[in-house]
């Protein structure tokens, strides 16, 4: 099996790291224009996307390991690609937050070297788009609407 392993660094809090990863009011704003679950061992969670007039794209899966400001780990559910999983490790690193981040369980074929290409610039992606939304907000829960 193959995986993609990447490290990135933030200049805030693992805190502030992890509640940003967490927190589905705070998801939205970065990571899926839909997320929902919340992390609990064994509860399900499912992102989507609206892709305009390309549609939408929703992946589902479990929560496998929780360690609040450490580690969590979630298992796709029928992914076409296999058993695939995503790990994000949470460290301090210097005066901020390391994250780790291992998208793995693609099968050894090349005939899924797209997946795996897909899924490192997807996490890259993603990464870029964390960092804006820590710089516009370094309190995260600024964004969720009291009601």
């Amino acid at each position: 099996m193959r995986e993609i392993k990447k490290d990135y660094e933030f200049p805030c809090s693992i805190d502030i790291l992890w509640e940003t990863c967490t927190v589905y009011e705070i998801l939205i704003h970065w990571l899926a224009d839909e997320v929902r679950g919340r992390p609990k061992l064994g509860q399900e969670f499912s992102w989507s996307w609206k892709f305009g007039e390309e549609g939408e794209f929703t992946t589902k899966g479990i929560y496998e390991a929780i360690e609040p400001n450490k580690l969590l780990v979630l298992r796709w559910k029928n992914h076409p690609a296999g058993d695939i999983f995503l790990k994000l490790e949470f460290k301090e690193h210097n005066k901020g937050s390391l994250l780790t981040i291992t998208n793995g369980g693609y099968p050894d074929s090349g005939h899924f070297d797209l997946w795996l290409e897909g899924a490192e610039a997807g996490w890259d992606d993603q990464v870029k788009r964390l960092r804006s939304f820590l710089e516009a907000h370094p309190n995260p829960r600024e964004v969720i609407v009291n009601k």
